[in-house]
């Protein structure tokens, strides 16, 4: 991971708290919400700025997914295999994204190819459903 080349406190402030969600994706209403309740003052528009440094720097990756919400965001030294494609499985009751690599469904993206001339795109492909939490909540 290449250091950033700026060090503000409120880009710092920006990078601790996601890397503080231990690979948990986060929207930037969510790191807005959590500055504003711990009375940080960072706008929404620097935090925009500060991710956009963030992803091209390479330390937080960022994840545009059904097009209807807004992106999210990872710290990047949290995914467990940062090269390898991955699924998504997205909850539909509390909104939290999971990445999903599992080579059964691997297997199938390499079948549909194969056998049915048709490229899947792991890293744009959703699993709407429902997490654990979520399910024991009901």
């Amino acid at each position: 991971m290449r250091p950033s080349s700026y060090n503000t406190k409120q880009g710092e402030a920006v990078l601790s708290y996601i890397a503080s969600l231990q690979g948990k994706h986060v929207t930037v209403e969510q790191i807005a919400a959590h500055f504003e309740k711990e009375e940080i003052n960072i706008g929404v528009t620097t935090i925009y700025r500060h991710l956009d440094k963030l992803v091209a720097g390479g330390e937080v990756r960022k994840y545009i997914i059904d097009g209807v919400a807004g992106a999210c965001y990872q710290y990047a030294a949290d995914e467990p295999e940062p090269d390898r494609d991955h699924f998504h499985l997205k909850c539909e009751s509390c909104g939290q994204l999971y990445h999903l690599q599992c080579d059964m469904l691997d297997e199938l993206a390499r079948h549909v190819a194969q056998e049915h001339d048709f490229q899947i795109n792991p890293m744009k492909t959703v699993f709407y459903g429902k997490c654990e939490a979520c399910l024991h909540n009901d």
